[in-house]
This record gives C-alpha cells, sequence and structure tokens, in this order.
C-alpha cells in the first residue's frame, strides 16, 4: 500500500476486502474524477493549459498503486457509460410515486394555471383525458392554444380552452375570474401551478417581488376569487404546487418585496413556504366544507422554470439522466386532484403522492395567519 495511506490511524486501509478501504477507494477515485474535471477540462489554475494530463499522472503516481491505478482509469473510462446503462433505474428510483386513481371526469370542470408547457401541461392533458372540460390558464395565448390543439388530437377531448391569465398583474387575474364565473357554472378542480424561478430582481404590475407576487400573491388572490364557485360546486379540490425548496425559505414580513435585501435563490424558496403557510391557512379556514386543499412537491423536473439560472440550466443538464420528465413530476398533483378518501389529509403537503414533512416554519399557525392577513392587505382584500 502507497505509504502516504499508512500509519496507527489508517491500519483498516491495508486490510484487503475491508470497507474502511472500500471507502476510501471510492472517496480517491472521487477526487481524481475532480481533479481531472477540474485541471484537465477546465485548466482554471494552470499557467498553461497544456500540462493537465501531466498533473494527472502525478496524481495517480502519488496515491494508487500501479493496480489501482489500472482499476481508477477503468472506472473513468467506463463510467459514463455506467451511468448512461443505470440511468433508467435510477430515474425510476428517484421518481416513486404515481396516481394510480382511475377515476373519470365527465361533467367536472378544472382551471389549471400554467399548463402551456412542464407539470402543467402534463397535469392538464390528464385530465382532458379522464373526460374534464379543461381550462390553460396561461399569460401567453398564443402558445396556449398551440397546447390546447395537441392536447385535444391526444385525448380526443376537445373541451381544452385557453384564457389568458398572467399572475404578475392583478388586473389580468380579475379579468380571468371575471370572464371565467360569467362563462361557467362549476369548478372542480383548481391546480395553482404556473410559476417563476431564480428571477434577476423585478417586481410584478403591482409593485410586488416577482417569486412573491407571482407564486404566492397572484395564486392567493385568482384562488379566493374562485372559491365561491369551488364551494359552489363541491365536493372540490384545490392543489398548489410547493416546493422541497421550502425548507430554505422565511416569510421576511418587513422585507416582502425584497427590497432591503435580495436573492434570487432564496426569493424562491420564500415563495414556496408561502404556498404551504397559504394551503394550511385555506384549509383551516374550509374546515367542514366539502372544498379541500393540497400542497405538493412535484421533485426535480426537467422543466422551463430554470430558464433565468444559467447555473441551473447547466445543472439540469449535467444531471439529465436522473430528473423527473413533466410527466413523472405531474403525478403527485394529480394524486392530490383526483385520488378519493383524502378529504381528512386536507391541508398536508405531500410528495410523491405521500404525504410528506414539512419544516417548523411551514407548521406555524401564527405566521400563517399573519401571511393571510398581510396578503389580503396588499391586495386589497377584507380581512375577515
Amino acid at each position: 500500500m502507497v505509504q502516504l495511506l499508512s500509519g496507527p490511524g489508517n491500519s483498516a486501509l491495508r486490510m484487503p476486502g475491508s470497507s474502511r478501504r472500500a471507502l476510501d477507494y471510492i472517496s480517491h477515485t472521487a477526487l481524481l474524477q475532480a481533479a481531472v474535471l477540474y485541471y484537465g477540462v477546465s485548466g482554471r489554475r494552470s499557467p498553461s493549459r497544456s500540462a493537465p494530463l501531466g498533473r494527472l499522472a502525478l496524481l495517480l503516481q502519488l496515491y494508487l498503486s500501479p493496480g489501482e491505478m489500472i482499476g481508477v482509469l477503468l472506472l473513468l473510462f467506463f463510467l459514463p457509460l455506467l451511468l448512461y446503462i443505470a440511468a433508467p433505474q435510477i430515474r425510476k428510483m428517484l421518481s416513486s410515486g404515481v396516481c394510480t386513481s382511475t377515476v373519470q371526469l365527465p361533467g367536472k370542470v378544472a382551471v389549471v394555471t400554467g399548463a402551456n408547457t412542464g407539470i402543467g401541461k402534463e397535469t392538464a392533458k390528464e385530465l382532458a383525458q379522464r373526460g374534464a372540460r379543461v381550462y390553460l390558464a396561461c399569460r401567453d395565448v398564443q402558445k396556449g392554444e398551440l397546447v390546447a390543439r395537441e392536447i385535444q388530437t391526444v385525448t380526443g377531448n376537445q373541451e381544452v380552452l385557453v384564457k389568458k391569465l398572467d399572475l404578475a398583474d392583478t388586473k389580468s387575474i380579475r379579468a380571468f375570474a371575471k370572464g371565467f364565473l360569467a362563462e361557467e357554472k362549476h369548478l372542480h378542480i383548481l391546480i395553482n401551478n404556473a410559476g417563476v424561478m431564480m428571477c434577476p430582481y423585478s417586481k410584478t404590475a403591482d409593485g410586488f417581488e416577482m417569486h412573491m407576487g407571482v407564486n404566492h400573491l397572484g395564486h392567493f388572490l385568482l384562488t379566493l376569487l374562485l372559491l365561491e364557485k369551488l364551494k359552489e360546486s363541491a365536493p372540490s379540490r384545490i392543489v398548489n404546487v410547493s416546493s422541497f425548496a421550502h425548507h430554505l425559505g422565511r416569510i421576511h414580513f418587513h422585507n416582502l418585496q425584497g427590497e432591503k435585501f435580495y436573492s434570487a435563490g432564496l426569493a424562491y424558496c420564500h415563495s414556496k413556504l408561502a404556498n404551504i403557510l397559504f394551503t394550511r391557512e385555506l384549509a383551516r379556514r374550509l374546515k367542514g366544507s366539502s372544498v379541500t386543499t393540497y400542497s405538493v412537491h412535484p421533485g426535480t423536473v426537467n422543466s422551463e422554470l430554470v430558464r433565468h439560472s444559467s447555473v441551473m440550466r447547466w445543472m439540469w443538464r449535467l444531471f439529465s439522466f436522473f430528473i423527473k420528465t413533466p410527466q413523472q413530476g405531474a403525478q403527485t398533483s394529480l394524486y392530490c386532484a383526483l385520488t378519493e378518501g383524502l378529504e381528512s389529509l386536507s391541508g398536508n403537503h405531500f410528495s410523491d403522492c405521500h404525504v410528506a414533512w414539512v419544516s417548523a416554519k411551514a407548521r406555524n399557525e401564527t405566521i400563517a395567519r399573519r401571511l393571510w392577513d398581510v396578503s389580503c392587505d396588499l391586495l386589497g382584500i377584507p380581512v375577515d
């Protein structure tokens, strides 16, 4: 064994077949892979870009015996191929959770926000497949019309309609609700799916920070405007798409608009926490009615949501083999919208079609009630 690894504290490393040896071997190969990427590919710390292979050879000679060196080189050579072959099984393992409900929806009416792409599109498609009259609530009507025709062709359901909804503008939200309420007698399913992620600092038409304005306040207003119709159509359900990222979120009531300090990543997390708090408080207020509400984490999904971050787009491409497809990402939303017997779980958070743990902040009823009141005040809604 290499002298660098010997010594009283490393005796296990000299024992053939020991678990400690295996772990250290793996860690060393990982470090070597990092060295290859860092020195061999980028060359950022190299004064001369002609020397990365020499550095790698030196690292191999210092840390590994000839036999181990051959093993590492083979691993480095075959690892991408092995990952490619194993990717379907790994993705399947990471994408557990499938909506198995066989409920059909003839005569039912559903609204899905952000339904012209990604998870929203797949959610709307499945609802249409089950016979529902589905409204695609989209900011880009032209793109929405293309998606509506696609869904109509695939499902054979011609009751797929498009209405303009810009969640960054309360006038657009109110116009959508007014038009919908004038046209429809019922609303059985509302899926608040649309969202923005990691935007450069900007504000909505009403002066709200973009993440909080679109992801929370926009859906908050839309839901309250449609709530009476949901009650009249009961049993009905509301699904709010949140994220595991809520664990990093906090509600800074003194800085809701991000004017004092701002982080694009954390702003997204704060808005996803707001989604869960809204869901819990709404469920409390609807207790005893036949309108139930749920928040969901769709998983890490390959979608347009990361379009504002070049780093996230790069990571998504790098790990694309293991990221959920939009269809897989839609499963938990569909589960909460369709599965029978979930009424007693109203207000809960779901992931992979199971009740999921949320952060302590997301369970804070005082913050949830205060956020409700502050949201009403910002939107000009009477506080009850």
